[in-house]
């Protein structure tokens, strides 16, 4: 996969919520417009990065402290929640990847967007953004919030035999089966799974 054919992916029109829950629990609810604004949710944007290295792309990653909160230890996108300061949604996806992994804006190309996905647990709607790398700079991560930057070859992801089904234990200590991205140590579940799974469909839609 050329990051021209992504590019030419991006383009087309976005599937949605049939690609986005292959990849989602069996237990995640569908709500529909009206019931995700009926939640007045927090709005975030995430960055999907890709970063060239010669004929090979990888995804960055970041994996989350430990800590008392709906998300501790998993894998996810840099991003967060829209600040005042933001003029809009690709801006909040630049600053929050910046603040986490140190890379700036001036070095990202932002070249698509995914469909916006509703994380009930957290009540936060994410705008997903996908950007490459278009100079080679050092991550630096952000020690309050991430636990290691991992980078994530882009072919692993398109191989259907990456994704199995795993046992997660939630937060209230319940223990359920979800469909995962299991790459070394790292998996790959839930919210940050479902959106990669969208970015996933389009790119084989044109392969």
């Amino acid at each position: 996969m050329h990051l021209i054919d992504i590019e030419k992916a991006l383009m087309r029109p976005l599937p949605g919520s049939s690609a986005q829950y292959l990849m989602a629990p069996g237990y995640r609810p569908h709500h529909s417009a009206e019931q995700i604004a009926a939640f007045s949710p927090k709005i975030g944007a995430v960055m999907l990065l890709l970063n060239p290295h010669g004929t090979e792309i990888t995804v960055i990653l970041t994996l989350r402290k430990q800590y008392l909160g709906t998300h501790s230890g998993q894998m996810s996108f840099p991003g967060g929640k829209k600040e005042n300061q933001d003029t809009d949604l690709t801006m909040t996806a630049l600053r929050e990847t910046h603040e986490e992994i140190g890379i700036a804006p001036s070095s990202i190309k932002v070249i698509g967007s995914l469909t916006e996905l509703y994380i009930p647990p957290s009540n936060f709607l994410v705008y997903p953004r996908v950007g490459k790398m278009i100079e080679k700079v050092n991550f630096t991560k952000q020690d309050a919030e991430v636990e290691e930057i991992v980078e994530i070859p882009l072919s692993f992801f398109m191989n259907e035999a990456s994704v199995s089904k795993t046992k997660i234990r939630l937060t209230d200590d319940s223990e359920v089966s979800v469909p995962a991205y299991i790459y070394d140590r790292y998996t790959i579940w839930g919210a940050t799974a479902i959106m990669m799974s969208e970015f996933v469909y389009m790119l084989r839609e044109v392969g």
